[in-house]
Order: structure tokens, then C-alpha cells, then sequence
């Protein structure tokens, strides 16, 4: 779960991460936005810039993200797994929020320095990314960023993929011990299962709007769960907000604001407490994070 602040007509939407202000260029620049496109990011030093695949498929998928990724990827790109790198759960849920040690110890396997720029890609196009970027920027990375339309979107482009067929165990590289500094997570940005307990039973003009990214049918309780066992429906003070409506074609639009998608919504977030600002979460099944599962 992710905190959106909105402040007048100022909107920071940390629920994939991808911020914007009514009154800024929409032309995406390393400088201003955290995407960008497979043309920016081919044109990025090489030295200090570290492509990871975070690919992530869901539980009822035949698919396996690692082996599709040692079958092909950006040249030179790691395979970041978000269930391992994540803390663990009594309940055995997948991808947490990972500690700082282990957020330390991934980037160092990987070889990333803190002044290294990130670049985070899916096969899906944007999907599970943008929960990579949440992390890397819930630690305080400076320089990270969502691949917009990930693979596919490289490979339109006429861009390089490395489609030799990676020896497993390769997909991560061992970096030098201790290169990544110990950073600490900001607390303010995640809420924990009792902070949402106490949150669903607060009369709604009190509680804190959650942000239910799943699809609208799960949300209504009218489709199942992917995960056997599990019931569909939604809890007290959440809305429905699929991711797939902020997207096209599983690209996020830097024109949302002008063509109209997000528009929709925005009556939903200024109804809801005081008009000048208030607390916003991002709900998703499983986990402190923003994987749209």
C-alpha cells in the first residue's frame, strides 16, 4: 500500500510511482519523470546504468519469468525477482517489502551503486515494474526508472535483445561485496496490515480513500480470486481503480491528464475529505506493494 497526496492541483500518484503536475511538459526526460522511453533509455550511459527485468507473472500463469528471461532480454540486463527479494510473511504471501539488508544485498548482487541509474522493464509492457520502481524509491534510489512499454516497446523500437539462450543461475551477477550503501525505507509510504484493519472501520470521512488497483469484477466480488481459497470483493473505504484504465496498451500515457482517463476519478478523490489535501492508499491482494494481483 502506497500514500497519494494531492494538494490542490498537484497530483502524486505513488501507486505506480509515475508522478505529475497539470502545469508540466509531458515530453518524459530523466529529469522529470520516472519513465522513460526505449530511445531515452538506449541513450543513457552504459558505465552508470544497470537494466533489470522484473517480470512477474501471475500465480494461475503457466508462464516462468525467469526462464523467459534467460531465453531473451535487454543486452546486458539483470533479472530482478520480487518474491525473493521481499520479506517473509507468517502467511506465506508473496512479495513484501524487503528489509533494508535485503534490499542492500540484491543491489549488490546485481552490481548497482547508488549513482547508478535503474532502469526497470516488464514483457508485459508496464505491469510489474512500476512495483520495482516503488521499492527502489521507497529506499531513497535517486536515479530509477520504468522502461515505458518495456520489451515490447524495445523491440518495436529496433532495439538490441540478447535472445542467447543465458546458462541458469547467471541471471544475477555477483557485484562487490558492501558497494551499496545501507539505506533505510521510508516509513511514511507503507501501512501495515493493522494500520488498514483499523482503517476499514472508520466512518468514511474519516478513513484514509484505498485505491483497489484489480479489476473491476474482483473488486465487485463477481470474478475469483487467481489464488485458490481466497474470496473476491473489496474492504470498507476502497474504490475501484484498475490499473488498466490509467494505460494503453499496457503503456502509461503521458497524456492521461489531456485525453481524459484519469479524469473520471478525480471527482472521487476531491469528494473525499478536505479539498486542499488528505491521505490516499494503493490496495492491491497480496503484499506492501503495488503488483496489480
Amino acid at each position: 500500500m502506497q500514500r497519494v497526496s494531492i494538494a490542490r492541483n498537484r497530483i502524486f500518484l505513488s501507486t505506480s510511482y509515475l508522478c505529475r503536475t497539470r502545469a508540466m511538459n509531458t515530453t518524459p526526460t530523466p529529469s522529470t519523470s520516472f519513465l522513460l522511453t526505449p530511445t531515452q533509455a538506449s541513450t543513457l550511459p552504459s558505465s552508470s546504468t544497470k537494466f533489470l527485468d522484473t517480470t512477474w507473472f501471475m500465480p494461475n500463469s503457466p508462464r516462468n519469468a525467469r526462464q523467459e528471461f534467460e531465453k531473451a532480454r535487454i543486452r546486458g540486463a539483470k533479472y530482478f525477482d520480487l518474491d525473493e527479494v521481499a520479506s517473509s510473511n507468517e502467511l506465506g504471501l508473496k512479495h513484501m517489502m524487503p528489509s533494508s539488508e535485503q534490499f542492500k544485498e540484491a543491489c549488490d548482487q546485481l552490481g548497482i551503486t547508488k549513482e547508478d541509474s535503474v532502469v526497470l522493464y516488464d514483457v508485459h509492457g508496464v505491469f510489474s515494474s512500476p512495483r520495482a520502481l516503488f521499492t527502489f524509491k521507497a529506499f531513497g534510489h535517486p536515479k530509477a526508472f520504468v522502461l515505458n512499454g518495456g520489451l515490447p516497446a524495445w523491440r518495436a523500437a529496433g532495439l538490441s535483445v540478447d535472445e542467447s539462450q543465458l546458462p541458469s543461475g547467471e541471471a544475477v551477477a555477483t557485484g562487490a561485496s558492501g558497494a551499496y550503501p545501507l539505506p533505510s525505507m521510508d516509513p511514511s509510504i507503507i501501512r501495515s496490515y493493522e494500520q488498514m484493519l483499523e482503517n476499514t472501520k472508520r466512518e468514511s470521512e474519516d478513513a484514509e480513500l484505498v485505491l483497489d488497483a484489480r479489476p473491476k469484477a474482483r473488486f465487485m466480488g463477481s470474478a475469483p480470486e487467481p489464488r485458490a481459497g481466497l474470496p473476491s470483493g473489496h474492504m470498507p473505504n476502497s474504490v475501484s481503480i484498475p490499473f488498466t484504465d490509467l494505460l494503453t496498451t499496457h503503456e502509461y500515457s503521458h497524456d492521461v491528464p489531456k485525453s481524459g482517463l484519469f479524469t473520471p476519478y478525480l471527482s472521487l478523490f476531491f469528494s473525499h475529505g478536505s479539498s486542499s489535501s488528505f491521505s490516499l492508499l494503493s490496495h492491491t491482494r497480496t503484499g506492501n506493494g503495488n503488483g496489480p494481483d
